[in-house]
């Protein structure tokens, strides 16, 4: 491995690295979280964790599936507004004492779920490309 190589795969590591220490403290009951809290950019997360994935070749099943279930999980990462309105019409729905003026979220939270759940189905089908 060349050194441009080995910094491309430490600089993958430390990108994944960070994206998994926000994944350890999210709510995991949550559907969309704000993409400003991200670490860095879904792109390069995605660089990274693909880089990773290619790097390992199926080496770790264990490592390997949590690389791409990470991969996954970027759908959920949404414009800040939007979580938003996800956190809140969760909460209208999971609510025993529904708040009439607040089911408008549970109503604009719909269509953002069901786009986090076609996102997560293609990343999904990118994923595999770089799992043996």
């Amino acid at each position: 491995m060349t050194e441009n190589e080995d910094q491309n795969l430490e600089a993958a590591q430390n990108v994944v690295n960070d994206y998994g220490h926000l994944l350890a403290q999210l709510d995991g009951t949550c559907y969309a979280h704000p993409i400003s809290r991200l670490p860095r950019t879904k792109e390069e997360i995605k660089n990274a964790i693909q880089l990773l994935l290619w790097e390992l070749q199926g080496e770790d099943d264990t490592i390997c599936g949590s690389l791409a279930q990470s991969y996954v999980y970027l759908a959920q990462f949404v414009e800040d507004d939007e979580a938003e309105i996800v956190s809140r019409g969760q909460a209208v729905l999971q609510s025993s004492d529904l708040d009439p003026d607040e089911l408008d979220y549970a109503d604009k939270a719909a269509p953002i779920i069901n786009r986090i759940k076609l996102e997560m189905e293609s990343l999904m089908s990118d994923i595999k490309a770089f799992i043996p």
